[in-house]
């Protein structure tokens, strides 16, 4: 008994970390989480993700969009031999609106009439590169210094 030990917390050391979202769904990683500011902001972030308004305040509005779905359609909608790029891309762009758009009022560069906007873009779009390429350059020209 005492010799098996050692092997568990070997593996327990080989593990993955336990943090994430799991509300993140596949094909994205459910990576570390932001660095939020305030308590709602990790609630925002969920509801960004999964269209639920669970423990929000009443002036959330559950549903789509939200991004597990966006990243789903742009990747059903990619050619067969892009879906990991595009998956990968709309992950990392998925992080880097949604916590955008989460923070608090006086910070935030993109609020939900950005965000209705960028969604409108990706599906008028006449295909998922052109959509993408768009919407990272806006979101690039909104969010970076």
């Amino acid at each position: 008994m005492t010799r098996s030990l050692p092997c568990v917390l070997f593996l327990c050391l080989m593990a993955p970390p336990a943090w994430g979202q799991a509300y993140v769904a596949p094909p994205c990683p459910a990576d570390a989480p932001p660095a939020f500011v305030d308590d709602l902001q990790p609630l925002w972030y969920r509801r960004f993700w999964t269209g639920e308004c669970q423990h929000l305040p009443r002036r959330c509005r559950p549903g789509r969009p939200y991004w597990n779905d966006v990243v789903r359609t742009l990747t059903d909608r990619a050619p067969a031999a892009q879906r990991s790029a595009i998956a990968a891309r709309a992950c990392a762009l998925g992080r880097r609106i949604g916590f955008e758009w989460t923070r608090p009022s006086a910070k935030r560069r993109i609020d939900t009439r950005e965000l209705q906007a960028l969604h409108a873009m990706l599906e008028k779009a006449p295909d998922v590169t052109t959509g993408l390429n768009a919407v990272e350059a806006r979101v690039r020209t909104k969010t970076d210094p």
